[in-house]
């Protein structure tokens, strides 16, 4: 599974983004992408969520916004 990853701080205007394509547990896919550019799928505040193939959210205590796109 391919996760497309990009994250943007709303103050700064910096943002990462990228592809993660590699085996890990089932699952997990999602985890494992985001915690590539430093964060993990436990502190993101999901807002918009369509059958785990689109994700939108912002990560707890930060200005950054988060979203997730699954191929």
């Amino acid at each position: 599974m391919k996760i497309h990853v990009l994250i943007i701080d709303r103050k700064t205007g910096v943002y990462q983004q990228g592809m993660i394509d590699e085996p890990v547990v089932k699952g997990k896919e999602i985890d494992n992408a985001l915690k590539h550019f430093g964060a993990s799928y436990g502190e993101i505040n999901w807002i918009f969520d369509q059958n785990n193939q689109i994700k939108y959210g912002e990560i707890i205590g930060t200005t950054k916004i988060v979203s997730v796109i699954t191929v």
